[in-house]
């Protein structure tokens, strides 16, 4: 019997123990223990001293803060590291494999070689706790959300003895916290069990691009959208759902109910242009096929979300912390969900909604109103509030900062 299956048949055996203990997480924690000991032997294995393995564990491509430390340590740092990145498929993966970096699959063999000889591991969401790491090995968590929004760990999902185990296989293996805010540093150490002190304020990598303001890029990804001068953007970015609210399920799509003939409409008369409408799932939806996109571009295989925000005249979101990555353009962004009351009742929130700088609607009515109603001046002072009652700490240097870190540790100066 394979080691998969033994695993299987001893998991179908502990369910006497349902009873005490929420089976998802049981069987989770199993699983995570399970691997640590199979990949033991694999700590006598020397560490290279300038191997990095970068994995972006949301979608598995070449995106999100992995993306923008992997392109500086290759432009500025040639020649030094060995840089692995883990995707779903390296046969389409899509960043240069000619400057010093490979593409490795996700849990393959080659990938769990990799990370236990890795000195410098950085990741997006956790990620790490199945594997047996060593001390010496450095460990970079540069978050995926940016300001203080959904809550997570322990104050969303549960807070029992099983659960608190499982997020500590992560939390004494994580040596830096990248953090956008104050905020977000101070509850993610509580939710997420990570000492506060390894919490790095300087923001995320993926967002210097919109801090700079880089013109050049904006213009290269609208060519590439298709987009004509005299068109705009507004880009659709609604967060997934959790069937019956539950975590471990698979994130889903709903029906979002967003009218787009007369969001466009708004748009062209309040802000001028031609507005064309674009929708990007989460990456972690799982039924974007059934979800309708009649009269949108359906960007969500756009890899780089940041180059999708960066090109965008106007954002609509409801709960996608890419709505913090968007304020930092100064452009404006506007709140839509049909399930509002009902997501801040099971979701719920560590800012309350109403503190939030996007004008919000349930409906269609309301958003067309708070387009056409749209006031500059007072968006952009509730917008510099904001930044600054959740103690916004974005740089604009994180990647270099980031880079630097991963340097000083694999190279000591």
């Amino acid at each position: 019997m394979t080691i998969c299956g033994l695993l299987n048949k001893f998991l179908k055996r502990i369910h006497c123990y349902e009873r005490y203990f929420k089976m998802d997480e049981l069987t989770r924690y199993i699983k995570k223990l399970f691997m640590r000991i199979l990949l033991s032997p694999m700590k006598f294995l020397p560490l290279k001293k300038n191997r990095v393995l970068l994995v972006n564990n949301l979608s598995l491509n070449y995106s999100d803060n992995l993306k923008y430390i992997a392109a500086y340590l290759m432009e500025n740092y040639t020649g030094k590291f060995e840089i692995f990145f883990a995707v779903k498929d390296p046969s389409h993966f899509t960043g240069p494999v000619a400057l010093g970096m490979r593409p490795i699959k996700f849990n393959s063999r080659q990938y769990f070689y990799i990370g236990m000889t890795s000195h410098v591991l950085v990741t997006n969401s956790g990620g790490f706790s199945y594997l047996p790491l060593r001390k010496t090995q450095y460990i970079i968590n540069t978050c995926h959300g940016g300001g203080s929004y959904k809550k997570a760990g322990i104050h969303m999902f549960t807070n029992s003895w099983l659960f608190r185990k499982d997020l500590q296989l992560s939390a004494k293996h994580t040596d830096a916290f990248m953090s956008t805010c104050t905020r977000c540093s101070e509850t993610l150490s509580e939710s997420l069990l990570i000492p506060r002190k390894v919490f790095w304020e300087v923001g995320m990598p993926r967002n210097d691009i919109l801090i700079r303001g880089d013109e050049k890029l904006r213009e290269t990804v609208r060519e590439k959208l298709g987009l004509r001068p005299d068109e705009k953007l507004v880009l659709f970015a609604p967060t997934y759902r959790k069937p019956n609210d539950n975590y471990f399920k698979n994130s889903v799509a709903i029906s979002y109910g967003i009218d787009v003939k007369r969001t466009c409409e708004a748009l062209n008369q309040r802000f001028g242009g031609n507005f064309r409408f674009a929708i990007r799932f989460h990456p972690c939806v799982t039924n974007r096929k059934e979800c309708a996109t009649d009269g949108m571009m359906d960007l969500t295989d756009y890899e780089d979300m940041q180059e999708l925000l960066l090109a965008a005249d106007v954002m609509i979101n409801d709960f996608s912390s890419s709505m913090w990555d968007f304020m930092l353009t100064g452009r404006p962004s506007f709140l839509f969900a049909i399930d509002l009351e009902h997501y801040i009742q099971t979701t719920e929130v560590y800012t309350p909604v109403s503190e939030w700088p996007f004008p919000a609607s349930t409906n269609n009515d309301e958003l067309e109103r708070n387009i056409l109603e749209f006031d500059e001046e007072k968006y952009a002072e509730d917008c510099r509030c904001h930044y600054q009652s959740l103690g916004g700490c974005e740089t604009g240097e994180a990647t270099k900062l980031a880079c630097k870190r991963i340097s000083d540790i694999c190279y000591p100066p």
